[in-house]
């Protein structure tokens, strides 16, 4: 008859005291794994809410143009920051019929309004961060992408180009 294995498999079944250095050990480890997926979540949130923004910028573009001058670029931002107008409408319309308790799609009006607010405050202070379209040769490259992800973009500010960002 064999004999039972002796050693680490008797002491991973024992109880662990919640004051132990072993108990703390294990309450770090699990907050520093809670901590690496919180911060790849918020990453890859930020990184698909970037690619949003190109592959928007990509479908405003006008295939025929070679480059844009700051003017056309910022008029391309400013129709990016009215790209909700017509969902806003739309929710105003829906919380003006008569009979209707409360207010429909309160919450996505409000995401849509701090969304707004945010980037216009962005575009009015520091720059609004979009791909490089006044560059022929970096409007090139992005037209090419087709759908990815470009590291190329530029911060406009109030129609000032403030240089090339990576």
């Amino acid at each position: 008859m064999p004999k039972a294995p002796k050693g680490k498999a008797t002491r991973e079944n024992k109880v662990i005291h919640p004051y132990s250095r072993k108990a703390a050990q294990l309450t770090r480890d699990a907050h520093k794994q809670e901590k690496k997926e919180k911060q790849k979540t918020e990453k890859a949130l930020r990184l698909h809410l970037i690619g949003e923004k190109f592959l928007w910028f990509q479908n405003q573009l006008d295939s025929n143009k070679k480059e844009y001058s700051k003017i056309e670029a910022c008029y391309i931002i400013e129709r990016y920051l009215h790209r909700f107008d017509s969902e806003l409408e739309q929710i105003a319309l829906l919380n003006s019929i008569k009979g209707r308790q409360g207010r429909q799609h309160n919450s996505r009006e409000n995401v849509i309004k701090q969304t707004i607010e945010r980037e216009t405050l962005l575009y009015q202070g520091y720059g609004l961060e979009i791909p490089d379209i006044i560059s022929s040769k970096n409007l090139k490259i992005f037209r090419s992408i087709l759908g990815q992800k470009s590291a190329f973009f530029i911060s406009i500010q109030n129609g000032e180009r403030s240089g090339m960002v990576i």
